[in-house]
Formats: structure tokens, C-alpha cells, sequence
């Protein structure tokens, strides 16, 4: 049986940076919706950050590449842009409240300036299935 001291201590709150996807892929404004697309598709993942000089200057979804009809579009006429950010320090719960009442897939995380993962509703769940 447990004594009571390790009972009473808290564990420490799980964090974006816990959970984050990294290394992130990421595109350039430049890159075409047919070369982003292929990206998504090759690397299974659903977003994509667009970084201009290593800054984070927008984020494409799988949703919104396939609005656009023509694949030789760049992806900064498509990009959402600014973009809502967390940093790694986050808690998940503030996190998982942002996805939920943003409607948010996945938000990038910065230290400082520097993007250093993506953390998405999918990483949240499986977070939540490794806890059921």
C-alpha cells in the first residue's frame, strides 16, 4: 500500500509540450496547394504552418486545400493568417478548452518566436486514451 506522503504529492500538470507533435513540417508562402497537398497526404498529417524566414506567418488546413481548385495557387492567398499560437508551457486543459471553443484542429506552439511543435485534437485524444 502507498504510503500517505506519496498519495498526498501532486504530479506535476500535463502541458502542451507533453503532448506537442514535433519535429513540426512545415511549408513556405510560396509553395503550391498541389505541393501542400502532397505533403499532407505523404506525412498523414492535417496542418501545416507556413514559416517566412523561420517566422510563423500562417497555417493551412487539409479543408482548406481542397477549397481551392487550382493547385498552382501559393499558399499565401490561402493561408489563415495571424494565427492563434500556445507556447510549450501551456496547460492541456487551457489547450483542450481552446480547441473545443475555437473549433480549432491544431494550433502551433512557439518558444518565443521559434516554432517548436503542433499540438492537434488527435494528440489531445490520444492523451486521453493512454488515461482510459
Amino acid at each position: 500500500m502507498p504510503s500517505t506522503y506519496a498519495r498526498s504529492r501532486k504530479t506535476p500538470a500535463t502541458t502542451v509540450a507533453d503532448i506537442m507533435m514535433k519535429p513540426v513540417l512545415t511549408a513556405a508562402p510560396d509553395t503550391t496547394v498541389a505541393d501542400a497537398r502532397r505533403i499532407l497526404m505523404d506525412s498523414w498529417i492535417r496542418h501545416l504552418p507556413i514559416l517566412e524566414d523561420e517566422l510563423l506567418v500562417g497555417i493551412v488546413s487539409d479543408r482548406d486545400l481542397r477549397a481551392v481548385s487550382d493547385g498552382a495557387t501559393p499558399l499565401r492567398a490561402v493561408m489563415r493568417s495571424p494565427v492563434f499560437v500556445l507556447s510549450p508551457a501551456t496547460p492541456l486543459k487551457l489547450a483542450v478548452r481552446l480547441l473545443r471553443d475555437r473549433r480549432f484542429g491544431a494550433v502551433p506552439v512557439l518558444d518565443g518566436r521559434r516554432l517548436v511543435g503542433i499540438v492537434s485534437v488527435v494528440d489531445v485524444l490520444r492523451q486521453l486514451n493512454g488515461r482510459v
